[in-house]
């Protein structure tokens, strides 16, 4: 089954009782994988009881993903996160973390547990950096727009950093905010080295990722931890 790895899109969310395993690490060196990392893995998929149904070994050819875009089953990524150029890992996925009840064509069948042995063959870090709180005052000086893209709302509870543009990108149901992208416009050239705020970091870094692959920016930054490390570091946040 050709790219069957691929193939969770749109399967709906289930209970996740079951919990992922792993065995027989191999750690590897170099690069490790992060949210976002774009990753070339081997792999051999296999049900419980030993039935071959997909591996990229006989197709001589590694499957190519980046981390955290859903692009694979929710077993890959996590199983996956931490590991190094070289590494090998067996992972046991339970049905909730793989396909569920509705399996995955002829070959996994519904409620399958599935077994990976997978090989970690490069690794390609995100086309964007995080940023840490020793560096603010640094990047300040340096001119880097530091763009809060939470809600007014969230903003006025903690504060802000000071000198900080801020700018919603996604509205208190997590819908992207339409009329963002015409402000960024007005307020930012996409040359500007532009360092994006969440209130936790991961929103951040997926709107980083956003500019990175979709418009090809080449300057974007997500402050690592967001708004929450700042207030565990008791940083000096600005309130209107």
């Amino acid at each position: 089954m050709k790219f069957i790895i691929l193939l969770l899109i749109f399967i709906s969310p289930i209970s996740i009782a079951k919990e992922l395993k792993i065995i027989n690490n191999i750690e590897g060196d170099g690069l490790e994988i992060i949210n976002h990392s774009k990753i070339k893995v081997h792999y051999l998929g296999k049900l419980e009881d030993g039935t071959k149904f997909d591996s990229s070994y006989d197709r001589g050819e590694p499957l190519s993903f980046q981390i955290g875009m859903r692009q694979v089953i929710e077993g890959w990524e996590q199983g996956l996160m931490g590991m190094k150029v070289g590494g090998k890992r067996t992972l046991i996925i339970p049905p909730n973390l793989a396909y569920g009840e509705q399996g995955a064509g002829d070959l996994i069948p519904s409620n399958a547990t599935l077994i990976f042995d997978v090989e970690i063959i490069n690794i390609q870090a995100p086309g964007y950096t995080l940023v840490m709180t020793k560096d603010i005052a640094e990047l300040q000086k340096k001119n880097y727009k530091f763009i809060d893209i939470r809600t007014k709302k969230e903003r006025d509870n903690t504060g802000t950093i000071p000198g900080s543009l801020e700018i919603t990108a996604f509205d208190i149901y997590g819908k992207f905010v339409p009329e963002f992208m015409k402000t960024f416009q007005d307020l930012v050239d996409l040359n500007d080295n532009v360092v994006f705020i969440s209130n936790e970091g991961e929103i951040s870094s997926i709107l980083a990722n956003g500019f990175v692959e979709q418009l090809g920016a080449t300057n974007m930054h997500s402050f690592s931890g967001g708004i929450q490390q700042l207030i565990k570091e008791d940083y000096n946040l600005s309130k209107n």
